[in-house]
């Protein structure tokens, strides 16, 4: 049983985050195998991806993420272009001995997405993409996670786990966590992020531009959160010091219609 990453993009941006995100995954994994779904014109050269699936022009945008289950494994990880992989996820396939599809954070947003290739979720992307042009064409709605879990609640016969923020520590906003994060999910300077958030591992929270918080344990902790947080303001308020911030905004707009080239 063969296990592998998938990355879809459609547009420049997209492809140059992809390339960065697996190199993060080589220098973790390097063994692991690697595909891109893309446009054939696209497809970067000399790049670390092991195969290249040719994406169906007619989609776009985030929807396209549909596309994944034509990645050539039998256990497949999709990952967003922009992402940052810190430690090694081979272990995190083990999940599929039990369950068929296993999306990352309660919500279940689709940046993460871990499954195995049968029918049932082969049902299950094809509802997905149903339930988005569905919801696009009523109303307009651009954003493919609404579709996903209207696709979630009618596959009741699908086994679904959740991936912990340990696996998909979304970076834009307050994000808890207790142990190291393995993969990180956000725009802006993810290496220094991911530096600040695996600098100590225990229940605490990272909060974008100011760094970790954590609960009392003690005076001498207190005190040392407290300078690192102090430090944090006034090198933002001095300096403008942006090295933690992460962005929401994509290398595309979505709704803009923005040409592949």
């Amino acid at each position: 049983m063969t296990s592998g990453f998938c990355y879809v993009a459609d547009r420049i941006g997209y492809i140059d985050e992809a390339v960065a995100s697996a190199k993060s995954l080589k220098e973790h994994m390097p063994a692991a195998e690697v595909a891109l779904i893309c446009p054939e014109a696209l497809f970067p050269a000399n790049s670390l991806f092991d195969h290249h699936i040719v994406s169906r022009e007619e989609l776009k945008g985030p929807v396209a993420k549909a596309q994944v289950i034509e990645a050539p494994f039998d256990r497949v990880m999709l990952l967003d272009t922009d992402t940052l992989v810190a430690r090694d996820l081979s272990g995190t396939f083990r999940v599929l001995e039990q369950f068929d599809i296993a999306p990352a954070f309660c919500e279940f947003n689709t940046g993460v997405v871990l499954f195995r290739k049968n029918a049932q979720v082969q049902r299950f992307f094809e509802r997905w993409l149903e339930h988005y042009q569905r919801m696009r064409e009523s109303d307009g709605l651009i954003n493919d996670q609404p579709a996903f879990r209207s696709a979630v609640w009618e596959s009741c016969s699908l086994r679904i786990a959740t991936l912990p923020s340990e696996f998909h520590c979304i970076v834009g906003k307050p994000v808890s966590i207790a142990w190291e994060a393995r993969l990180l999910h956000g725009r802006g300077n993810l290496r220094k992020v991911e530096q600040e958030i695996n600098s100590r591992v225990g229940y605490r929270a990272f909060v974008p531009g100011w760094g970790q918080l954590r609960g009392y344990s003690g005076r001498r902790q207190l005190l040392r959160d407290y300078c690192a947080l102090s430090r944090n303001f006034w090198r933002r308020f001095l300096f403008n010091a942006r090295e933690m911030e992460t962005s929401g905004e994509p290398p595309v707009q979505w709704g803009r219609g923005t040409e592949l080239l």
